[in-house]
């Protein structure tokens, strides 16, 4: 026990540190304990790789001893070239080999005790397979450089060494035949001399050729791993394939090559069912070799497979009802293997965005319209002229946009909030009603089982082709619950307030001409309905043009969302007490109702402003009346136009295939009939009151900035043609007068047709209560236009015949008519002119009136005369005819009344002699009369009717 090499032999024999221990431990077994607890417990198919599991004949064949001692070997770097030094990698790791001979030499290829096995674990866990190509290449010019210099060095010292060991050991042998070499007697012969020198040859030979020795059969073992690695080279590209074939998004390749890897990696393991047994129980050094790298590759392709798997699901996740990668997505999960079905998981995932996106889409939508009605409840007040120019806009072209602009820029703003906010929500192809839509046809044919799918991996997936009847319920509740949700939102918009608070970052929108700022909390202006109602889709002061036109979109809309709904949802089973189709009914008539509300006191609103459509500019279809009966026919067409499509919903597609349009309620029809008439009665009103006191030039100063197309102001340069003197009463009273003739005779009789038309009623009652209304506004205007000419009329009359001497003088007889007559003749004429240019239409009922009115008042300025002697007699006949014969187109019913009155009046008034005696004047009467009336032809010719004769020429016809 005190030879050094007998100790030598015991510590390595026993695995001991120290001769005289006291606990015995082995630190291999140890070292290899604390490796498997901490690098190993994730792959259990992987322990193939782990020194423990390779027998002690394999440990022989790729290195020798295994449990060796010596000294601690210096460190090397990686044979694969990959890292500059084994021992610091290790290290890093946690792999005590600075001070563990044993375990340091597992590690080092040039240690006869190297395990390429620990070495691939250990040092290159974590290295790529495209690594382990490139290793592999600098693996195979090593080898190759250092065979070749092995082999120099053996051809060129191996000779002398075996003839120096052979000449050595023949002499030894021949000492210890002749007993030279007894124990007592070898330091004596001095052969414990020799035997030192021999002894220390043998240690600088085994130093020197040892490794050359050993280094053969690790070379063997390397070699048959670089065999392997060769031959089954294409197997490393697999991991690189999937992750190219990834890149690429080609996921045809990717199957192909996952499905070419497992079943690699299956027939592999097929070679070595038992791993542990080792290569002594049956076991191929070579097909261990190919499980390791097998095993290797296919723990990276499960890796980048599973990643790729990750990002499938979150792009699945994110899909849309209606993207088609969807359904792409869901076969290559299928085809690669999953554990959850796919397809309901992403329809589960749909339903809980359509939901939220439902939420955040109205919240967002209703605010920005609020933000917008505030905006116009905050914008000035539109002057007439603004409020004139956007109530004309149905008798204009449309502008150069294309659109039709009913009211100023804020409003129309709101308009086209409004719009994009509904159409967010209930656009069956970019709305939430349409992800609603694609959500169930998505899911029904996957109900159905209409999608072909794969089957996966042995089948595996097919469980995935069928919902099963929980989860068929739970997808219609989740539809049937997003169908509500919508109706809901729908309903709250239109019924009720607006919202009061608005978040603060909408207060910091981008203003609109007129609209400037305005303070979150202020009181604004709101839309009141007829019973105190505040609309919240409805802008304050916006007119009823741009309600009835963007409300009329908006009910279109609602009901083609319910005949969609009603459609697809109406048939599914529901706990809901009510049919979907008559909650779909419900919200309709709620939404439809209070639209209706809201734009008939807009109409009112509106026929009050009526009034200031007239711009005094003749129409140029008729120049009897100016374009303000036309500019109401229009805009009350229009209004009517779109009340229609509002309240029958007439423009909904395939309203019969369901019964969820409501008809329309009594109570509603009446309220839109009542209105109606209102309507006809204020506007008629207003027009009155415009030609009696027009609007003020103040109220006529334009308001550039709100309007879209702004007018040019009036100035004698814009004067045209169909111009008026808007600044003469008369000529407004006329020409007003002229209008409400045109309503009365056409206008309003065609819009009382086109509303019992359009909406299937009869207002015979308020069609005659119309019409006497318009009489009566008639007939008050025209009276008030000719009391002044009859004022005047009656002024001249009285004081010419009341003259003292308006009488020829006694004994003498009437020769020419008295000037009063010529000057009540010639202020006709002047009527004449002012009616014949501004409303010729009136001419015959003016001057027949003020002829009938004239009649009168010549009686009753005779009546104030007591008596008529001759002279009298005849002045007053002579007067009474120049006017009958001079005005007798115009002459009627009630003139020639008035003249007989007079006739009468003067034979009461006379002496029988007079009597007599004016029968023998009457042919000198005649003669002086016709004489008068031929020389005063030139002053009253307007007065005479024009005839047409058989070949269209003109004549004037005689008067007698």
């Amino acid at each position: 026990m005190t030879d050094s090499r007998s100790e030598a032999a015991l510590l390595t024999h026993y695995r001991l540190q120290d001769p005289f221990p006291t606990s015995w431990s082995d630190p291999i077994e140890e070292e290899q304990a604390k490796q498997r607890v901490r690098y190993r417990q994730s792959t259990s198919r992987y322990s193939v790789l782990q020194e423990d599991g390779l027998s002690s004949s394999l440990k022989g064949l790729v290195g020798g001893d295994l449990y060796s001692g010596g000294p601690i070997p210096e460190d090397e770097p990686d044979p694969l070239g990959s890292v500059p030094s084994v021992a610091r990698a290790l290290l890093k790791r946690g792999i005590p080999v600075d001070d563990n001979v044993r375990l340091r030499q597992r590690y080092l290829i040039s240690s006869k005790n190297f395990s390429p096995a620990a070495f691939l674990r250990d040092v290159h866990s974590n290295t790529p397979t495209p690594a382990l190509q490139q290793g592999l290449e600098f693996l195979a010019t090593s080898i190759a450089k250092k065979s070749e210099s092995l082999k120099v060095l053996v051809e060129t010292n191996f000779d002398r060494f075996v003839a120096a060991k052979a000449t050595i050991e023949g002499v030894y042998k021949e000492m210890k035949d002749n007993k030279f070499l007894t124990k007592d007697k070898e330091a004596e012969y001095g052969v414990g001399k020799i035997r030192a020198y021999l002894n220390e040859a043998g240690e600088k030979a085994e130093e020197v050729f040892g490794p050359v020795m050993a280094g053969r059969g690790r070379e063997e073992g390397l070699r048959l791993l670089l065999h392997t690695l060769e031959k089954h080279g294409n197997m490393l590209d697999m991991p690189r394939s999937l992750a190219d074939a990834i890149k690429r998004k080609d996921n045809a390749t990717l199957l192909e090559e996952y499905q070419k890897a497992r079943k690699y990696v299956t027939d592999v393991r097929s070679l070595v069912p038992n791993p542990a047994a080792g290569i002594g129980q049956g076991v191929k050094e070579e097909h261990l070799y190919q499980l390791i790298l097998a095993e290797k590759m296919w723990i990276e392709a499960e890796s980048t497979v599973a990643t790729f798997k990750d990002h499938t699901w979150a792009k699945l996740l994110e899909c849309k009802a209606d993207d088609t990668m969807a359904m792409e997505l869901i076969s290559v999960l299928l085809e690669i293997g999953v554990e959850e079905n796919p397809a309901l998981i992403w329809l589960h995932a749909l339903s809980d965005k359509i939901r939220e996106r439902l939420q955040t889409t109205f919240e967002s939508s209703r605010v920005e319209i609020e933000v917008a009605r505030r905006k116009v409840g905050s914008s000035p007040q539109p002057r007439a002229h603004t409020v004139a120019n956007y109530l004309r806009a149905p008798s204009r072209r449309l502008t150069t946009d294309g659109v039709k602009h009913y009211d100023t820029v804020v409003v129309n703003h709101f308009w086209e909030t409004f719009e994009s906010g509904l159409l967010s929500l209930l656009d069956p192809k970019c709305g939430i009603l349409g992800e609603i839509l694609g959500f169930w046809k998505s899911a029904q044919s996957f109900i159905d089982g209409d999608n072909i799918l794969p089957v996966g991996i042995d089948g595996k997936s097919q469980r995935f082709h069928r919902f099963s009847d929980k989860d068929v319920t739970n997808l219609r509740d989740s539809a049937q619950k997003l169908v509500t949700a919508l109706r809901e939102k729908i309903i709250s918009f239109f019924q009720d307030p607006p919202p009061e608070d608005v978040p603060a970052h909408y207060n910091s929108a981008p203003n609109t001409p007129l609209s400037g700022t305005f303070p979150t909390n202020a009181a604004f202006p709101r839309m009141i309905g007829q019973e105190g109602d505040i609309y919240a889709f409805f802008p304050p002061g916006a007119n009823s043009l741009g309600g009835a036109c963007y409300l009329s979109k908006a009910t279109t809309l609602l009901g083609n969302a319910s005949v969609l709904l009603a459609e697809n949802f109406s048939s599914l089973p529901s706990a809901h007490p009510i049919p979907l189709t008559e909650t779909l009914r419900t919200m309709l008539a709620t939404s439809r109702d209070r639209m209706v509300s809201a734009i008939l006191t807009a109409w009112l609103s509106d026929a009050e402003n009526c009034k200031v459509m007239e711009d005094w500019t003749r129409s140029p279809n008729n120049r009897g009346v100016t374009k303000m009966p036309n500019y109401f026919l229009r805009f009350s067409s229009e209004v009517i136009a779109g009340m229609q499509s509002i309240v029958y919903l007439d423009k909904v597609r395939n309203a019969d295939s369901t019964n969820v349009i409501p008809p329309p309620s009594a109570k509603l029809l009446n309220s839109v009939r009542a209105q109606f008439v209102r309507t006809m009665y204020t506007a008629l009103e207003g027009m009155i009151e415009n030609a009696k006191n027009p609007v003020t030039e103040a109220d006529w100063v334009r308001d550039r900035n709100g309007l879209h197309s702004p007018m040019p102001p009036q100035t004698p340069i814009n004067l045209t043609a169909n111009s008026v003197n808007c600044e003469d009463l008369s000529v407004r009273m006329l020409l007003t007068l002229s209008n409400l003739s045109l309503l009365r005779n056409e206008i309003i009789a065609d819009l009382i047709s086109t509303f019992e038309s359009t909406f299937t009623v009869k207002l015979t009652d308020e069609s005659k209560t119309i019409k006497n209304a318009l009489v009566q506004i008639h007939d008050q205007l025209f009276t008030e236009y000719t009391t002044p000419l009859i004022q005047q009329l009656s002024e001249i009359t009285q004081s010419g015949i009341l003259s003292p001497t308006w009488a020829p003088n006694p004994g003498r007889v009437a020769t020419e008519v008295k000037p009063y007559v010529y000057d009540a003749l010639l202020l006709l004429v002047d009527v004449h002119a002012q009616v014949t240019t501004t409303a010729p239409s009136l001419t015959n009922t003016v001057l027949t009136y003020l002829l009938e009115q004239l009649s009168r008042l010549l009686l009753e300025a005779f009546k104030q005369r007591k008596e008529y002697d001759l002279g009298g007699l005849l002045q007053a006949t002579l007067d009474v005819e120049f006017v009958n014969q001079t005005l007798t187109q115009y002459a009627s019913g009630e003139a020639l009344k008035w003249q007989s009155e007079v006739y009468v009046l003067l034979d009461k008034g006379s002496t029988e002699d007079a009597r007599r005696r004016l029968k023998e004047e009457l042919p000198e009467l005649k003669r002086v009369l016709s004489s008068l009336r031929r020389y005063s032809r030139a002053e009253f010719l307007c007065f005479r009717a024009k005839k047409t004769n058989v070949k269209g020429r003109v004549r004037e016809s005689t008067m007698s």
